[in-house]
């Protein structure tokens, strides 16, 4: 499958990480930016605001509990839709149309 991206320009996302202090004010961000609403959040044993990606939660800071050295340490990771040039998901999904990407390369559930 040719990949549909534009001659537009292009643009990259980065987080540095090593700054980050987990307020979650980027997930916050990328929600009313994209207007993707609300959805209900449990309690299932992290601080972290959803277990997973969602068709809207496009953008989850992953929370890893890990003891070092008998301290209990957070390892936070940035884990978001990557808008991938060719992505997999499309490719591999099996419900036809449920995941889309336009022309200028955004990669979306439909």
């Amino acid at each position: 499958m040719e990949a549909l991206r534009s001659d537009g320009p292009t643009y990259s996302k980065l987080v540095d990480i090593s700054k980050c202090i987990g307020c979650k004010g980027c997930e916050v961000a990328c929600k009313e930016w994209n207007d993707l609403g609300v959805e209900p959040t449990a309690n299932f044993g992290s601080i972290q605001s959803h277990q997973d990606l969602s068709p809207k939660t496009w953008l989850l800071m992953r929370f890893n509990e890990v003891e070092i050295d008998g301290n209990l340490n957070w390892l936070i990771k940035k884990d978001a839709c990557l808008h991938c040039e060719e992505p997999g998901c499309l490719y591999a999904c099996p419900a036809p149309g449920a995941i889309v990407q336009y022309t200028n390369g955004i990669v979306d559930f439909n």
